[in-house]
């Protein structure tokens, strides 16, 4: 199937790591002109290298913290003039602090929503009047199972993920008249560091062996494992691509079936 990604311009947010990093790969695969970014150069360059010696095509990598609102109109005007412009956005920023309600401090609070929810917000303030100017583009945010399926000991996701899916769906009916599409994609769980960190704090608040944690966890998922980052980042592309140029406004659920809810 092609998917129509041949030259366009993607930006990856989380770049160098997990699901953002998978999801450069697949779009240079495709063909597509790539740009990551993240807060750390080195693990910046390190993915880089490594999506070049697999399709022989370097990403553009930029060194940013999406908490700073200068940084990401830095992130955003260095693509927009080294590649040409913007043709899709994919957001997969933001680890939320999980734990006891009540071990959670007022800086776990704004460091989980300052990175999640406004740095998502912010960049894609950002790259519409870029978008707009070329008539249209694609918008896609990860997001989190957390949002539609509570957990009380990961509270601070719920509340990032809940915010961001209603942000999705909403900017999306805003944004259908600049022929821009925005769709958010819901993982979990996923074979990355931040899942060792779910395990950790689960076996911390329950008195139990990290390995019986995530046990636990994954027995709430019918698939019975945890995703790889590439499986999620083939729903990332294809939702990206031509072939879902009439989705729009929705949050797919990637998660092995963990959402149990309407």
């Amino acid at each position: 199937m092609n998917l129509g990604l041949e030259g366009k311009v993607a930006l990856i947010t989380g770049g160098s790591r997990g699901i953002g990093r998978a999801t450069a790969l697949a779009f240079a695969a495709e063909g597509a002109r790539v740009a990551i970014a993240a807060r750390e150069r080195a693990a910046l360059d390190e993915a880089a290298a490594a999506i070049e010696a697999s399709t022989r095509r370097r990403p553009l990598a930029c060194v940013c913290d999406c908490t700073r609102p200068d940084e990401v109109t830095a992130m955003v005007r260095a693509v927009v003039e080294r590649l040409g412009g913007i043709d899709i956005l994919v957001n997969s920023i933001g680890a939320a602090r999980g734990g006891d309600f009540l071990e959670l401090t007022e800086r776990d609070w704004d460091e989980s929503l300052a990175l999640k929810l406004l740095g998502q917000i912010r960049c894609c303030r950002e790259v519409l009047p870029a978008m707009r100017a070329r008539g249209g583009g694609v918008i896609v945010n990860v997001i989190g199972h957390r949002g539609k399926q509570p957990d009380g000991r990961a509270l601070p996701a719920g509340v990032a993920n809940a915010g961001l899916i209603n942000f999705t769906m909403g900017l999306a009916q805003e944004e259908a008249r600049h022929g821009i599409r925005v769709v958010g994609v819901n993982p979990a769980p996923v074979e990355t560091r931040r899942l060792r960190d779910v395990f950790e704090t689960e076996a911390r608040v329950l008195g139990i062996s990290v390995e019986e944690a995530g046990r636990r966890w994954l027995s709430q998922v019918p698939l019975g494992r945890a995703a790889r980052p590439e499986e999620i980042a083939d729903v990332i592309v294809f939702l990206a691509s031509e072939r879902a140029s009439f989705v729009t406004g929705t949050v797919v659920h990637a998660d092995g079936g963990a959402t149990r809810c309407l």
